[in-house]
């Protein structure tokens, strides 16, 4: 029987979510701004709240204490916990200095942990950046890989056996560009999250655009040449990645990756490489129903 998360725990979840969240959104400067505001707000209630009763004494002059700067000074010592000795509350600032070092120990302790993360922080990014670019790299070789086969795959002394299994070097292609789809996908509030730069997006679309020649180049060879390749599962893929790709021309285009000028060049070959595509694809003989509904 399958297990219901209860909805308090639920709710729980998502409140803790939240406080992580807003956390997380903390600078290290917000935090200790926080900490020493709360710190010299203590100091002027004990400046300003001074009773016979309830003050601070100075054991130096055995006498209360007196100027504002002095009631911070130990506001701060009692903060931090430090406790020289030479000022002790007396009264209702006994209570007043528990609660002081309560949350002031909290607060300290924030401080610290926020600081910690910073650096944690550096060290995953440094990570993710790594991380990155090594898929960056990874696309492109595969991108180059792609292309090396089927210049193979065009060469007349291959065997037939090769040409049947095409939709195997297709089938990776669409790999790819679902790869390079999710490498230029752009999430919000993500602190994580990478794009391609400028010059990598330039590359890796020039490096579709000429993936998309080599098949193109290939259809025409093996038609020039007689060379029967057309089954449905190859059909299908290639109409695919061609829908894949005019997907990531969109997402391109809306989210303004490169120079207007690139771009346009990068849209005028890709209209003229995917038309030709097109057209060698109508040329086909025998298709299957399920290739021309992705057709249209």
């Amino acid at each position: 029987m399958k297990n219901f998360t209860p909805i308090d725990e639920f709710v729980d979840q998502i409140a803790q979510k939240k406080v992580n969240s807003w956390f997380d959104k903390l600078s290290f400067a917000a935090i200790l701004s926080v900490w020493v505001t709360l710190v010299v707000l203590f100091g002027l209630s004990y400046y300003f709240f001074t009773t016979e009763t309830s003050y601070l004494h100075y054991n130096p002059t055995n006498g209360p204490v007196e100027g504002i700067l002095n009631h911070i000074y130990f506001s701060f010592i009692t903060a931090t916990t430090t406790g020289f000795g030479d000022i002790v509350p007396f009264g209702g600032f006994k209570i007043v200095a528990i609660f002081e070092v309560i949350f002031g120990f909290l607060l300290l302790a924030v401080v610290t942990s926020k600081f910690v993360s910073i650096k944690q922080n550096v060290i995953l990014e440094e990570i993710y950046e790594l991380s990155f670019h090594e898929k960056v790299n990874r696309v492109r070789s595969s991108l180059l890989v792609f292309r090396q086969n089927i210049s193979r795959v065009e060469e007349k002394e291959v065997h037939k056996r090769e040409i049947s299994d095409l939709y195997t070097y297709i089938s990776s292609f669409e790999d790819i560009l679902r790869e390079v789809y999710a490498l230029t996908y752009r999430q919000d509030g993500s602190q994580y999250t990478k794009v391609l730069d400028p010059l990598n997006t330039e590359l890796v679309f020039n490096s579709l655009i000429n993936s998309f020649e080599k098949v193109n180049e290939l259809i025409g060879a093996l038609d020039q040449n007689k060379m029967e390749w057309r089954r449905d599962v190859t059909i299908h893929l290639i109409y695919k990645c061609i829908n894949l790709n005019q997907q990531l021309f969109d997402r391109l285009n809306a989210d303004k990756m490169v120079s207007e000028k690139n771009l346009n060049d990068l849209n005028a070959q890709k209209s003229k490489v995917i038309d030709s595509l097109r057209t060698a694809m109508n040329v086909a003989e025998e298709k299957s129903p399920e290739t021309i509904i992705l057709k249209n």
